[in-house]
């Protein structure tokens, strides 16, 4: 009996131990928290481009809205409230309700499937048309719109009036567009309300799992971060430790780097990898992303080779990485090595203009414990560390000075050029903002 009840016990706890794991590393993730007392983005940062470039933008994830669920973001300048409606469909929408100015994201329920409820006096707004809808039927309300003749000042117009009747008829919200992609809802965000130059990628990694996330709160203007990705030569001062508790004499990094622009012609030229393992693995990769003849003028590629070395003495080739870089705040990066496959996913949300929220999501094979994973995840943001504390302290390079004799330096200034193209009316765009309009 005693044998029998010491059976019972370690089996419990060896389960509930496991219950605790699984938990805990199922899905990792990894939060900064903001400082309430940051001053940083109030640093001198030198003129830069604007602060929010056109393009996809991650909103969330998946997982992050359930059915029905309503909430609200600041992106890119832009206030938006979105929910996931009762058809499972993601909608986004301008946050504040055109008849009194309440925030539709704080409060706001979903009503008639794919509308928004505003929480003040329960005007609802279809998340397709963004017409402001009386029933489940979507039929229009009709209303009358007034506006002051001189808000400002509050005078009255020639009859006498504070307000003045402009129109009547129906009344709408602007909708933006958004997509979901294995696992995370984008949306389209462009300063002239362009529609999407291209789509994302959905990559075929259904043999990988979404295991971890982190999240970072960066100080600096948006294209620093992106720009770190063409920047070959600071991979040799910045990411040679491999880890801050191993001393560099005992185990260095090593990386090799190409980058370049995948509608250059010699693309597929410069960017084949020379070992055939790695050049099978890439092909599989480049056949998913070159497909996209659209994507091609906005998708920005590196090829990265990592090596390990012992004792500054021995070296290995660990791994081997092809990262896509589409449009201005969206980077898919995937790492082979012999025993595992990961995809860390990067994405930009900038949330004022020196303040940017930076996510890095993993997903990797099914086989692997979870705690590697989360220990994949810790190795990846300690790199990233490393950036942060450089990106949070400089100020944007207005005159460039490169040496161009040097293949690193080419590749920084074609990646700045390749870059520039998704300012597009942006500097008109933000010079609107503190203006209301709906």
């Amino acid at each position: 009996m005693t044998i029998l009840s010491y059976e019972i016990l370690l089996t419990l706890a060896v389960f509930i131990l496991y219950f605790l794991y699984y938990r805990k590393f199922k899905f990792f993730t990894i939060v900064e928290k903001l400082e309430q007392h940051n001053i940083r983005n109030k640093l001198p940062r030198g003129k830069c481009p604007p602060s929010y470039p056109n393009g996809w933008y991650r909103l969330c994830r998946s997982g992050e809205l359930k059915s029905g669920e309503v909430k609200e973001i600041k992106l890119c300048g832009r206030h938006i409230a979105y929910y996931r409606g009762t058809d499972k469909t993601v909608y986004a929408v301008a946050a504040y309700c055109p008849h009194m100015g309440a925030n539709l994201g704080i409060g706001g329920q979903v009503k008639f499937r794919s509308c928004i409820e505003c929480p003040f006096h329960g005007w609802a707004f279809d998340g397709k048309s963004g017409l402001c809808v009386n029933s489940d039927k979507l039929d229009p309300k009709v209303v009358s719109t007034y506006c002051y003749p001189d808000i400002e000042r509050v005078t009255k117009n020639q009859k006498g009036e504070y307000l003045q009747k402009i129109s009547e008829g129906e009344v709408k919200i602007k909708t933006y567009l958004v997509k979901e992609l294995k696992g995370i809802v984008y949306i389209w965000l462009h300063s002239q309300e362009s529609k999407p130059w291209y789509d994302l990628v959905s990559e075929q990694s259904d043999h990988l799992s979404l295991r971890a996330e982190s999240v970072n709160y960066v100080n600096c203007h948006i294209q620093e971060i992106p720009e770190n990705g063409a920047d070959m030569k600071h991979f040799d001062y910045v990411h040679y430790s491999a880890m801050d508790i191993i001393p560099s004499w005992l185990v260095q990094l090593r990386w090799e780097m190409r980058t370049k622009n995948a509608k250059d012609p010699d693309f597929l030229e410069k960017m084949t990898h020379p070992v055939e393992k790695c050049r099978t693995y890439q092909k599989s990769i480049f056949d998913q992303y070159l497909a996209n003849k659209e994507l091609i003028p906005y998708l920005n590629v590196l090829l990265l080779d990592g090596y390990v070395i012992l004792f500054n003495k021995y070296k290995f080739h660990a791994v081997w990485a092809t990262g896509f870089q589409m449009g201005p705040a969206t980077v898919a990066l995937y790492v082979k090595s012999a025993i595992f496959e990961v995809l860390f996913k990067q994405a930009i949300q900038p949330v004022e203009k020196f303040t940017q929220k930076v996510y890095h999501t993993v997903f990797t094979n099914n086989y692997l414990p979870y705690w590697i994973s989360a220990y994949l995840l810790h190795a990846e943001l300690r790199q990233v560390i490393f950036d942060v504390k450089l990106w949070n302290a400089k100020i944007f390079s207005e005159t460039l000075r490169y040496n161009m004799k040097n293949h690193a330096d080419q590749a920084l200034l074609n990646w700045r050029q390749w870059y520039s193209q998704f300012y597009e009316g942006s500097a008109e765009f933000e010079k609107g903002l503190d203006v209301l309009e709906w």
